[in-house]
């Protein structure tokens, strides 16, 4: 498969699509390793910023410097204050040999054009892959932005017809082995209720929550009040931990910095004690993944007092030592043929937040073991599919669900599928392949 991907890129665009958990990151992060491995130039973007910190990459707008604009139009107007940025940009994108955009079904159909025209303005000649499920988060649309189209996702642009995507569809899940559960998600992913999966999804609401369960909420304000009320519940002394924060770059605007900051999924303070409930904010080869579940055992410091790596137990009874990470905000940079990661400021903080709750949103590209879904407040496309497909055990997964609306009529409501993403994945030729 990945061989077939790496062959297919010699010569096409690929649009790498599949539900959640079928190994698209997995994938992706490969692509860009043989690629750096043979001293290929491949810049990685992110829809937005927490995608962007996700690939290890940066957002679109902060790649292509489109400011705060929302279609070409404003674009064209904008670009005749940041000519020399231009021009630097341009030389880099000249020199691209593979452009990767993550989360593609949270880019507009303006967005994309706005990408095509800075890809035409800097004579790109590299190839495109684009990595994303359609059936998942849909493009945020600001209330007072004025887009150009009437379609709101990106293959409805211009942008997509020009460049000939041939599209990649993984369809074998990495993430739960439980068959039946995983058709039952595929349905849902395309907006399919049917008695069966209302009687199933119904047998799971609870008002029981298992005390080493995480809670998904639609909004951060339950999330954050679950985790602070839980930690309170702890007789453990309470332990602060401050991340490291240097800005090496002069030029970076405080605004810019802390917009990159509130998209980690880091803390600027870790509040925690011994016998806390925590999760894994990255991927460590051998001892942990994202979004896997632990509890303090110990938090060590050195003589001076400094906290410089903290135990913990995770489920499965083996012992980490998780020791800070470091996170960098950088920009591409033209270094002679090469292209470098020049770093504007850093972030460093162990890699740990508290594990009672997290949002929807935040959970993106997460495994979680013990999941129970809050779908009591669930606002947007795609959303209760992100919610569920979380989920690695069909027999650990909880719902709560306690609005007045009758159950069946709201899961109705809340699985409405764009008619115009049905169309898109029933017109498309998909390549079906398994990793």
């Amino acid at each position: 498969m990945l061989n077939h991907i790496l062959e297919l890129l010699k010569e096409h665009n690929i649009f790498l699509t599949g539900g959640g958990g079928v190994g698209k990151s997995y994938m992706t992060t490969k692509i860009m390793h043989i690629y750096s491995k043979n001293n290929k130039r491949v810049v990685a973007l992110g829809s937005t910023g927490i995608s962007a910190v996700g690939i290890g990459g940066v957002s679109i707008h902060s790649f292509f410097k489109f400011g705060i604009c929302s279609n070409y139009l404003e674009l064209n107007l904008f670009d005749k204050k940041q000519k020399d940025k231009l021009k630097e940009l341009f030389n880099i994108i000249k020199n691209i040999d593979l452009l990767i955009i993550d989360e593609i079904s949270m880019v507009s159909a303006d967005l994309m054009e706005m990408i095509w025209l800075r890809l035409m303005q800097g004579s790109f000649s590299g190839r495109v892959m684009v990595v994303g499920d359609f059936y998942q988060l849909p493009p945020v649309k600001k209330q007072d932005s004025i887009g150009l189209f009437n379609f709101n996702y990106a293959f409805s642009s211009t942008a997509w017809y020009n460049l000939k995507f041939i599209n990649i569809e993984l369809v074998v899940s990495k993430r739960t082995s439980d068959m039946q559960f995983y058709s039952m998600l595929s349905h849902l992913r395309l907006g399919i209720i049917n008695s069966e999966i209302y009687k199933a999804l119904s047998s799971k609401i609870t008002n029981t929550i298992p005390n080493d369960s995480i809670i998904l909420f639609g909004r951060n304000i339950e999330a954050d009040m679950l985790n602070a009320k839980k930690l309170a519940q702890i007789p453990n002394l309470l332990v602060k931990i401050k991340a490291n924060e240097k800005i090496y770059d002069d030029n970076l605007h405080k605004d810019a910095y802390d917009k990159w900051v509130n998209n980690l999924n880091a803390l600027r303070e870790l509040e925690i004690k011994k016998d806390a409930k925590v999760m894994f904010l990255c991927n460590k080869w051998g001892e942990y993944y994202n979004g896997e579940q632990g509890k303090i055992q110990e938090i060590n410091q050195d003589s001076s007092g400094e906290i410089i790596s903290i135990n913990v137990l995770k489920d499965n009874g083996v012992v980490v030592e998780v020791v800070p990470f470091t996170y960098w905000l950088f920009e591409y940079k033209k270094d002679g043929q090469d292209i470098k990661e020049n770093i504007r400021a850093e972030f460093v903080q162990f890699p740990l937040k508290l594990a009672y709750a997290i949002t929807i949103h935040k959970s993106q590209g997460m495994s979680i073991k013990r999941l129970v879904c809050n779908l009591n407040h669930i606002f947007a496309n795609g959303q209760l599919y992100v919610a569920l497909s979380r989920a690695i055990s069909w027999d650990e997964l909880g719902i709560i669900y306690t609005r007045s609306k009758d159950f069946y009529s709201y899961l109705k409501s809340v699985v409405n599928i764009d008619q115009s993403v049905n169309e898109f994945y029933a017109k498309e030729k998909f390549i079906r392949e398994k990793i």
